[in-house]
C-alpha cells in the first residue's frame, strides 16, 4: 500500500508538472475562423456560423491582397509546423544544457545483520551477534564548464549492536570532493560546444520561420492573383457572351429583314453556344481558385463543407493587378543581388551552419586526447557513544580525512573519437559546399525575377495595343456587317479575336505581377 500511495503521489506530481494539451474539435475551429475572417467584413456581408445551417446562398469574402497575406502569416500551417520545430530546437537547447545540471540527492536506509556467534570470549553469553545500522545522509553535485565538478555529501549513521566491544552508535559525516579535468573534457568547448551548436540551431529554426513565411507568402501571392486571374476571365466570358446575343440579334433582324441569311443565324447561335460552355469551365475554375485561397489564408474555413449542406464561399479580390500597381522603376540587378543576399534568412542559415560543423570538428578533436582527471577531497568524521558527543566530535574537526587521485587513461585505438573526428570535418566541407549551392541559388532566382519584370512590362503594354486594336476592329466588322459587306462568320472571328486579346490582357498583368511579388520573394521581404 505505501508503493502504491508512493506511485500515486508521483504520478500527481509529474502531472501537474505538464501542461494539458486542449485539442480543438474541427466544428470549433470553423467557427472561431469564420468570425474572424467576418471581421473584417462589412457589416452587410457578415455571417455568424450558427446562420449556416439555414443559409442558401454563398458567403461572401472581400479580402484584399494584404488581408489574405496577414491571416496566412497567423494561420498557414506549414508556418505553423515550422512554428512548433522552432519550440522544439529551443526544448532542445535546454537538454544540451543539462551536462551542468545541479543535481541534490538525498538517502535512507536500514539494514540489519544476525549471525551465529565464531568465537565466543570468557563470560559471553550472547546466541547471535545482532548489528542494526540506519543511515540517512543528502548530497549534491555541481558540474562548472571548466570540467571540474564539485560533490558534497553528508549524512548521519547509527550502528546498534549487541557487541559488548562496540565503543561508538553515532557517526555524523560530511564530505567534500573536487575533480578537475585537465585533458579530455577541459575546458568550455567539450562543456558548452553542444549548448552552443543547440543555441546556434534555434537562431536557424527562427530564420527557418522567416523561410517558411516568405515562401508561404508568395504561395498565397500566386493561390490570390490565380484568382485574380481566373475571376478576370470569367468576367471577359461574361461580356463576350453579351456580345455573341448582341450579335445573335442583330443576324434575326437582318433575317427578317431579308438581308441575311439562316446560316448567319445559326453561326451566331454556335458562337453563343460556345461561348457558354467557356463560362462554364471559367465559373469551376472559379470555385477551384477560392479553395485553394481559403486553404492558404485559413484552412479551418473549408470544414464548412463536411459541416453545412449549402455551404459555399465566394471571394471578391478588392486588389487589382492595375497599371497604376504594376508600374514602377525598372529593378538594377546588382542591387537587388546585393539586398538578396543581404536579408535572405537561406544565406545566414548556411553560415550559421558552418560554424556548427566547426564546434563539431573542436568537440571532435578533444576526443583525441587521454584522460587526465585530479580529484581532491576533504572529509571530517564524527564519532559519539550519545548523538550530542558525536556533534561535539563532529564540530571540533579531530577527525578528518583527505587526500588527491590523479587518474590517467590513454585510448589505445579511439575508433569512436577518429569516426566522429572524420564526420564533423566531412560536415563542415558539406556545409560549405552548401552555402555556395545556396548563395548561387539565391542570385539566379533573383536574376530570372528581375529579368521576367522586364520581360513582363513590356508584354504588357504589347497586350493593351493589341487589345486596342482588336476592339477597333471588332467594331469595323460589326459597321461592315449592318452594312451588308462583312459576313457572320467575319463578325464572329473578330470576336473570338477580341476576346482572346482581352484574356492576354488580364494574364499578362497578372504574370507581371507575379513576376514583382517573386523579385520580393527572392530579395526576402514579401513574409516580413
Amino acid at each position: 500500500m505505501k508503493k502504491l500511495w508512493a506511485l500515486g503521489v508521483a504520478g500527481l506530481v509529474l502531472a501537474s508538472c505538464h501542461s494539458s494539451i486542449r485539442q480543438v474539435e474541427p466544428s470549433e475551429a470553423f467557427r472561431g475562423a469564420l468570425d474572424e475572417v467576418m471581421l473584417r467584413q462589412p457589416n452587410a456581408n457578415k455571417v455568424k456560423p450558427d446562420d449556416l445551417g439555414r443559409r442558401t446562398e454563398p458567403v461572401i469574402l472581400r479580402l484584399s491582397f494584404d488581408d489574405c497575406i496577414e491571416l496566412s502569416m497567423a494561420h498557414n500551417r506549414t508556418v505553423l509546423f515550422e512554428q512548433l520545430n522552432r519550440e522544439v530546437a529551443a526544448a532542445d537547447v535546454i537538454g544540451a544544457k543539462s551536462n551542468l545540471d545541479f543535481t541534490v540527492g538525498a538517502n535512507i536506509g536500514y539494514t540489519r545483520e544476525e549471525q551465529d556467534i565464531q568465537s565466543r570470549f570468557f563470560g559471553d553469553s550472547r546466541d547471535k551477534e545482532i548489528t542494526a545500522v540506519t543511515n540517512y545522509g543528502i548530497n549534491a553535485s555541481l558540474p562548472f564548464a571548466t570540467g571540474t565538478t564539485v560533490d558534497i555529501s553528508g549524512g548521519f549513521r547509527r550502528s546498534d549492536s549487541n557487541n559488548p566491544f562496540q565503543a561508538f552508535e553515532f557517526f555524523p559525516t560530511a564530505t567534500l570532493t573536487v575533480t578537475q579535468r585537465l585533458l579530455n573534457g577541459f575546458g568550455f568547448v567539450p562543456n558548452l560546444g553542444n549548448s552552443w551548436i543547440a543555441e546556434n540551431n534555434l537562431t536557424i529554426a527562427d530564420w527557418q520561420v522567416e523561410v517558411a513565411r516568405n515562401e508561404q507568402a508568395l504561395a498565397v501571392a500566386m493561390a490570390y492573383w490565380n484568382l485574380v486571374e481566373a475571376e478576370g476571365e470569367l468576367d471577359v466570358r461574361y461580356r463576350s457572351e453579351d456580345l455573341a446575343e448582341d450579335a445573335l440579334e442583330l443576324a434575326r433582324s437582318r433575317l427578317e429583314a431579308e438581308i441575311g441569311t439562316r446560316l448567319d443565324v445559326l453561326a451566331q447561335e454556335a458562337n453563343l453556344a460556345a461561348q457558354q460552355v467557356q463560362i462554364i469551365r471559367a465559373e469551376a475554375l472559379v470555385e477551384t481558385r477560392v479553395d485553394e485561397l481559403l486553404y492558404a489564408i485559413h484552412p479551418d474555413l473549408i470544414h464548412g463543407y463536411a459541416l453545412f449542406e449549402n455551404y459555399s464561399i465566394v471571394i471578391e479580390p478588392t486588389t487589382r493587378a492595375d497599371t497604376a500597381r504594376t508600374s514602377s522603376d525598372d529593378p538594377v540587378l546588382i542591387e537587388e543581388v546585393k539586398a538578396a543576399l543581404r536579408r535572405r534568412p537561406e544565406i545566414r542559415q548556411a553560415a550559421m551552419r558552418i560554424k556548427n560543423s566547426g564546434i563539431s570538428i573542436d568537440m571532435a578533436e578533444y576526443g583525441l586526447l587521454p584522460s587526465l582527471d585530479l580529484s581532491g577531497n576533504f572529509g571530517v568524521d564524527g564519532f559519539g557513544q550519545e548523538f550530542d558527543d558525536s556533534l561535539t566530535s563532529f564540530n571540533k574537526f579531530e577527525n578528518l580525512n583527505y587526500g588527491f587521485e590523479l587518474r590517467f587513461g590513454v585510448p589505445i585505438q579511439n575508433s569512436a573519437a577518429r569516426a566522429q573526428l572524420a564526420r564533423s570535418e566531412i560536415a563542415k566541407r558539406n556545409a560549405i559546399l552548401t552555402a555556395r549551392d545556396v548563395e548561387t541559388g539565391v542570385i539566379l532566382e533573383v536574376a530570372q525575377a528581375v529579368r521576367e519584370i522586364k520581360s513582363s512590362r513590356r508584354s504588357v503594354d504589347a497586350a493593351e495595343e493589341a487589345r486596342r486594336l482588336q476592339a477597333e476592329t471588332y467594331e469595323a466588322e460589326q459597321e461592315r456587317q449592318r452594312a451588308g459587306l462583312a459576313t457572320a462568320y467575319e463578325v464572329k472571328q473578330a470576336l473570338n479575336d477580341l476576346t482572346q486579346a482581352e484574356l492576354d490582357l488580364v494574364n499578362a498583368r497578372i504574370v507581371l505581377e507575379r513576376a514583382r511579388l517573386q523579385l520580393q520573394k527572392s530579395t526576402g521581404e514579401l513574409g516580413r
